[in-house]
């Protein structure tokens, strides 16, 4: 199931490897409902330290929800 966004919350990115925002976490700036897939399907407008970027929630995850055993960056 979608995860529903909402102005404020903090998200990281998942499965847009290409994304030069990818390991940062981010804060959701404005949400709006996709014109072009379902009526679960949210574009949100993502604060990523200064690097605003227009995603699907399909793409995000609550930053709350990251298990703490796994990192998304390989030391």
């Amino acid at each position: 199931m979608t995860e529903m966004m909402k102005i404020g919350d903090r998200v990281y990115i998942r499965g847009l490897v290409h994304s030069d925002c990818l390991g940062l976490t981010g804060t959701i700036l404005d949400v709006r409902p996709s014109a072009l897939f379902g009526p679960r399907i949210q574009r949100c407008k993502v604060d990523f330290n200064g690097k605003i970027r227009s995603l699907l929630n399909i793409h995000l995850v609550h930053a709350s929800r990251q298990s703490g055993g796994s990192s998304l960056i390989a030391a």
